[in-house]
Formats: C-alpha cells, structure tokens, sequence
C-alpha cells in the first residue's frame, strides 16, 4: 500500500536507531521439514546503514522452497494493536519479491498464515499492510490482530537469491 506517512501514527517494534527497543528477529528455512534452503541473518552490507538482513538461497529441492527471518510480538505489543490497522516495513533488497506472513495463536499448522507480498527495492522504502488486507493461506479463519503472535519477513515459492533488509517494523494508524 503506498501513502503518505507523514500523518501516520507509528509504534515501532524495531527500529535500528533505538537502542531502547530490543531485537528479537530470529531465522527460519525449510530444513525443519526435509528441504535445503538456507537461511542467514546479518547486517547490511553498506557500513552507513543499519538494518537486520534475510539472505539466502530457496531451493524447490525436496519440496522445500522459503527462508524467513520472523519476529515475535509480544503481550505489551498486543496492548497497542487495538489502535492501529496495519504493519508498516522499512525495506531494501535486491529487487526481488518477498512477503510478509503473519502468524496468530489460533493457528496451529506451521504453513498457516495471513500474507501479503512487496518488492524490496535497492533503496529503503516504507511499505504499508493494512490488517484487513492479508489473505488468509491454509484457514479458514479471518484474521484477528489481537491474536497477533509472530510477523516474518519470507522468501518463497520459488528458486532464488535472497536479499532482504530491514530497517523498521511496527504498527501504524491513519
């Protein structure tokens, strides 16, 4: 979703330049369930930006075919959802197409989510998710933001390099 952020209200849950917040981003890949995707995390390559990256490479073998890095969302994140109505990301890659997965306590089955996808352009760019526009994928179920319980930056569905970064990610409200 593009728009104006300028009249947005922000509640981060990671931001690089608050030392204040803290960094929970951990990693995921396909290898839990017999494929050969391999998933890294680290900074971004350019010495001047922070952010946390996904790189990697998706492999289809096996039946494999995604990478993640995922972020838990915590109770006191919870309390501040009621007033928002979507995800905001601050991202950068290599041009590429990523989603972004949202997983809630009343999922069980790990291929179960809530996405939406966007292009990780060259240079950082503000990406908007509104809650009522993630797609369910393997449920029934509508989403519930108060359910919230991991956001995953993922790279999926097909064989390729993956080069994600993140600078910021939290809530937002018009």
């Amino acid at each position: 979703m593009n728009v104006n952020n300028s009249h947005l209200m922000h509640y981060p849950l990671f931001r690089t330049d608050d030392v204040n917040l803290p960094n929970h981003w951990q990693t995921a890949d396909d290898r839990v369930m017999g494929g050969v995707s391999v998933a890294q995390m680290g900074p971004p390559d350019q010495a001047d930006i922070l952010g946390v990256c996904l790189r990697g490479q998706v492999s289809l073998e096996n039946r494999g075919g995604f990478i993640q890095i995922k972020w838990p969302v915590t109770r006191s994140d919870l309390n501040e959802i009621a007033k928002h109505t979507g995800i905001y990301v601050r991202a950068w890659g290599n041009g590429e197409s990523y989603n972004i997965h949202l997983r809630t306590r009343s999922l069980w089955l790990p291929w179960q989510s809530y996405r939406q996808t966007f292009v990780a352009s060259q240079q950082p760019q503000y990406h908007y998710f509104s809650f009522d526009e993630f797609a369910p994928y393997k449920t029934s179920l509508q989403f519930r933001p108060q359910a919230l319980k991991k956001i995953a930056i993922v790279a999926i569905g097909r064989a390729f390099s993956a080069n994600v970064c993140v600078g910021e990610m939290g809530f937002y409200a018009q």
